[in-house]
């Protein structure tokens, strides 16, 4: 496939598809070691206000570590497959976009709002290092 649009736009679908699949499984992992609280039913409006409120330290980091562990992957496959930087770029925009779509559901601490943003940032810079684009 030597049409860079095309490989561009492949590369930023299966980047995507990654990128959710990765926060899929890294989040998973995080409810396997920090289970939601008796109690709690999620998908109850007043029960998703006291959720962040009631929830470990530790549940949250593992929110965010999979937020950046997804961008990471997905970036990285983009710029694996790819011959140009647009997709890696616009599978970062998804991860932030769906990151701040997670914080904008119900309250969360800043810290995690401003992780929202940076980690995936990060993800591609450090992306950008390691994976070079493909001649």
């Amino acid at each position: 496939m030597e049409n860079p649009t095309v490989r561009g736009v492949i590369a930023t679908l299966i980047g995507i598809l990654v990128a959710g699949l990765v926060v899929a499984l890294a989040e998973g992992a995080g409810h396997v070691i920090y289970p939601t609280p008796e109690g709690i039913d999620i998908t109850k409006p007043e029960d998703q206000l006291r959720l962040m409120e009631i929830i470990p330290f530790g549940a949250k980091v593992a929110v965010v570590i999979a937020w950046f562990l997804g961008a990471l992957a997905g970036t990285c496959t983009a710029r694996k497959i790819a011959t140009v930087k647009w997709p890696a770029w616009i599978v970062t925009a998804l991860m932030v976009a769906a990151s701040i779509g997670t914080t904008a559901m119900f309250p969360h601490p800043t810290w995690m709002i401003a992780c929202a943003v940076g980690l995936p940032l990060l993800a591609l810079w450090i992306a950008g290092r390691l994976v070079p684009l493909r001649a």
